[in-house]
């Protein structure tokens, strides 16, 4: 079936984008997939991921948050993605899924890196979850970057994949990480939700080593629950953009991923089985 994108405004000058995969069951279950930093819905392996979804019989919808920088019709804007911060993200996330349980009776969250800390925050509104190379934490920078970011006003932040722009994040980003409880209210969440989740890890990955990906894993409080690492690859598995090819690290994810959405999102009792094929630990 074909594709379609919405961008939904969300205020400030920021939008949302909500890419659809359908399947023709109208009762089908769903994923909601979500990027992380510098990412957006059509980074590298998101569209490939939610094609796969697709073609096993599940919705996929792929989020272009305001932190991607992106809207209408689908072009960059390096001002949007230098005022972007934590809270927008979370505000869209809230109005994706409103929209989204509107078609679906059980509804996953896919995040990935930065985007599956955001998933957590919002675990309430979802079935079930699965968080791929995620940070313990937001806001890993130091105390002197930091310092750093105040007094310029700006921090480089790298390029932009597609377009090669330099870019930067904004005070507003900082500003929101320090004075809002993002990171409470993530330790909260790794204490109550009950969902089952799974992380999957990548051994030599560089950007959130997979000791972080353990930790975050090990707070989690919920009895349905999965650990995999996927050996000898890095953040994104062995994907740059623009895709080429899938990889056998990124068709490793996606099979663990698929097996337990079908195991539990409905939680239809399968769990157990799951766990004991993956190794719950």
């Amino acid at each position: 079936m074909e594709t379609t994108l919405e961008w939904i405004a969300c205020g400030n000058n920021q939008w949302l984008g909500i890419e659809y995969y359908p399947v023709e069951n109208p009762s089908a279950p769903a994923v909601c997939i979500i990027h992380g930093f510098r990412a957006w819905h059509r980074w590298g392996f998101f569209p490939h991921l939610a094609a796969t979804f697709q073609s096993h019989g599940i919705a996929a919808y792929v989020l272009a948050l305001p932190s991607s920088g992106y809207g209408p019709p689908g072009s960059f804007s390096a001002a949007q993605f230098a005022r972007a911060t934590i809270s927008q993200d979370r505000v869209a996330l809230a109005l994706a899924i409103s929209r989204l349980r509107q078609q679906t009776s059980c509804l996953a969250a896919l995040g990935h890196s930065r985007g599956g800390l955001v998933a957590l925050l919002e675990h309430r509104l979802f079935d079930c979850m699965i968080l791929w190379t995620p940070p313990r934490r937001f806001g890993r920078w130091t105390e002197h970057q930091r310092h750093r970011w105040r007094s310029a006003g700006v921090l480089p932040a790298g390029t932009h994949p597609e377009t090669g722009e330099a870019l930067v994040l904004g005070i507003e980003y900082l500003q929101d990480l320090e004075s809002q409880p993002h990171n409470a209210d993530l330790e909260q969440a790794l204490k109550t939700m009950r969902i089952p989740t799974c992380v999957i890890a990548a051994e030599c990955d560089m950007v959130a080593p997979a000791s972080e990906a353990a930790a975050l894993y090990n707070a989690l409080t919920t009895p349905l629950r999965l650990w995999h690492v996927v050996p000898h690859t890095g953040h994104t598995f062995g994907v740059q953009h623009p895709f080429h090819q899938s990889t056998p690290a990124l068709e490793e994810a996606i099979h663990i991923t698929l097996d337990f959405f079908r195991s539990c999102c409905p939680c239809s009792g399968n769990f157990a089985t799951s766990a004991q094929q993956h190794g719950e630990r």
